[in-house]
């Protein structure tokens, strides 16, 4: 059994573990930064600390995510950092049987996205069950851990 947050993007829903997530907080527009990829958003104020947020609509479909009422900021850990996800909605938090969740095989006739370590196949719907930890190329992860390097040097 795993226990996972729901959530919607594009009119698709996606999973995350609980344990993987920190807080939900409601969208506030974050300070932009120059010189950033697309689907870096910016940073805000979070805990004391500055929290680098990511377009996760952009990042996953190239399109910048419309930012609504129901926009909410998933804060999950990620690798040895914090990040700000930006979803659509928050769907709820559910307590998924083992036998609702289907492994992403990756190679061959299979889904070829890393981030995508399953599916979790309910009644009403098929839900994408995200890998906070390779949601980002090596090149991205790079630019991101310098990024929180850079505001960690800011903020000392």
């Amino acid at each position: 059994m795993k226990q996972v947050i729901i959530f919607s993007n594009s009119n698709q829903n996606f999973a995350l573990e609980l344990d993987r997530i920190e807080r939900i907080i409601e969208y506030s527009g974050p300070k932009k930064l120059p010189e950033t990829a697309d689907y870096i958003q910016g940073v805000i104020k979070y805990n004391e600390k500055v929290l680098p947020v990511i377009d996760l609509k952009m990042r996953l479909y190239g399109v910048e995510g419309e930012k609504k009422e129901s926009s909410k900021i998933i804060v999950v850990l990620w690798k040895s950092a914090h990040l700000g996800l930006v979803v659509d909605d928050i769907l709820g938090i559910r307590t998924i049987e083992d036998e609702a969740f289907e492994e992403s095989r990756i190679g061959e006739e299979s889904i070829s996205s890393e981030y995508i370590r399953g599916f979790i196949k309910l009644e009403e719907d098929i839900i994408i069950l995200m890998d906070t930890d390779k949601l980002f190329s090596f090149v991205q992860a790079k630019e991101i851990l310098e990024l929180e390097e850079s505001l960690e040097v800011m903020e000392a």
